[in-house]
């Protein structure tokens, strides 16, 4: 596992590297296309819900994001980290510990017995999320966004096999969202949404609710500009 974050971080050092190198001569029109140059850290928030993996038993996820304003007219971009543990179903285990024993040389011999696999899985996320342009307080939002999933099993049944080290895995997958905002107070507002995520053999949808605190709107940049030009 520890081999496969340091080869996650030295792809990632790579690629970052290599994107900068690509992108320096054409910088400004990138940024002025993009709008990053007016990305800063709108809300902070938390969540809490309820996720159903596929092949794993319903559990409570948690969660933590970060609004950093308009990329495009009424296109957000939010960043978002959450974590959630539980085990597989007994039928799952159950299944599999039978195909193992279906395929004993001595069926009359010991009998491979199930246990408890448990797994977690910690999920960064970045999204692109559409909230319609308008003065009202109560907006709706659809999502899309990429996530990196750091996944990791264990289990009596699976420790120290080939089993376990395909479960333990870091994989991306896609995800989309859906749900309402409402902003109570000038600093204050609370969210509720679903989600669904989407990764090579595995599947979830969950059900989220939080609350966020809006820092408002920091112009730096312009500040420094209009400075400049009184000078």
């Amino acid at each position: 596992m520890v081999r496969r974050i340091e080869r996650l971080l030295t792809c990632g050092v790579f690629a970052a590297a290599l994107f900068c190198a690509t992108a320096a001569g054409a910088q400004e029109p990138l940024f002025a296309r993009l709008n990053l140059d007016k990305l800063q850290l709108v809300s902070l928030g938390v969540g809490y819900g309820r996720i159903l993996p596929s092949q794993i038993e319903p559990t409570d996820v948690f969660s933590l994001q970060a609004d950093y304003g308009e990329i495009a007219r009424s296109w957000r971009v939010v960043f978002g980290v959450s974590y959630w543990d539980s085990r597989y179903r007994d039928v799952v285990v159950q299944t599999f510990v039978d195909t193992l024993n279906q395929n004993l040389l001595n069926p009359f011999g010991p009998r491979v017995q199930p246990s408890r696999i448990s797994l977690y899985d910690v999920t960064f996320s970045t999204e692109a999320r559409y909230t319609p342009t308008y003065s009202g307080e109560l907006k709706p939002y659809l999502g899309l966004g990429l996530a990196a999933h750091v996944i990791n099993a264990e289990g009596k049944l699976v420790n120290g096999t080939f089993v376990e080290r395909s479960l333990d895995n870091i994989a991306a997958g896609m995800f989309i969202t859906a749900g309402v905002s409402l902003k109570i107070f000038s600093h204050f507002g609370v969210e509720g949404g679903a989600r669904a995520d989407l990764l090579s053999g595995f599947r979830s949808t969950q059900i989220r609710a939080g609350a966020s605190y809006y820092f408002g709107h920091i112009r730096v940049r312009q500040t420094v500009t209009d400075s400049t030009k009184r000078q």
